[in-house]
């Protein structure tokens, strides 16, 4: 699978572009950086007409209106983060905490087990709890990539602490990324984990106290 990975900065979280017939974009940002991501996305032979939130947080979805009304795409999220961002409650989406305002998003809800398609590769949604009630994981099981949004990390993972994040759903959510077979892991922020996905999630369980 060809990802292309646009790194977060300063707020903006990591954003990751799934090549193919049918281009996948993963998450939108805060929306700072989106003319660039446009510029990005314009080297592609193909529109990108499918974004996918991760989860509900204003460093992953503010961005989400403009790519949207540029592209001509639809944005799915899982229907547990779709009433806040299709509100656009500024403490729901966390955008409160960024002293911004965020626009409602019309999104579209799924569910775990939906599967997105570039035409070349398949990537099935998790359901990965805990980091937010509806934060998600993408899987392609032919090259056994993992996007693992805020969910796991190099290194360590999201924080539970905030609107609807859960501890105890977050560690069931990281056991059961640990029962998959990851090659490579590409995070919400900070480095990828390439070639050493297995390692990072049982780094991740060691981080919330588990073995």
């Amino acid at each position: 699978m060809t990802i292309r990975f646009l790194p977060g900065k300063g707020y903006d979280c990591n954003l990751y572009i799934i090549e193919g017939r049918d281009p996948i974009l993963v998450d939108a940002g805060t929306g700072d950086l989106t003319q660039n991501i446009l510029k990005e996305l314009a080297h592609l032979d193909e529109r990108v007409r499918t974004i996918v939130l991760t989860h509900r947080h204003y460093d992953h979805v503010g961005g989400a209106n403009v790519l949207m009304k540029s592209l001509g795409a639809k944005a799915f999220i899982h229907e547990f983060d779709a009433e806040v961002v299709g509100n656009g409650d500024r403490w729901g989406t966390m955008s409160e905490m960024f002293n911004r305002g965020v626009d409602a998003i019309d999104v579209s809800p799924i569910k775990a087990g939906h599967v997105f398609s570039t035409g070349d590769h398949t990537l099935k949604v998790l359901h990965t709890p805990g980091h937010s009630s509806g934060s998600i994981c993408l899987y392609d099981e032919s090259t056994k990539d993992l996007i693992s949004g805020d969910t796991v990390f190099v290194g360590g993972v999201g924080r539970w602490d905030l609107p609807s994040g859960d501890f105890d759903e977050l560690v069931r959510s990281v056991h059961a990324l640990r029962k998959l077979d990851v090659r490579s892991i590409y995070p919400g922020h900070g480095p990828c984990g390439l070639g050493n996905g297995n390692e990072q999630i049982a780094e991740a369980l060691s981080y919330l106290g588990e073995s």
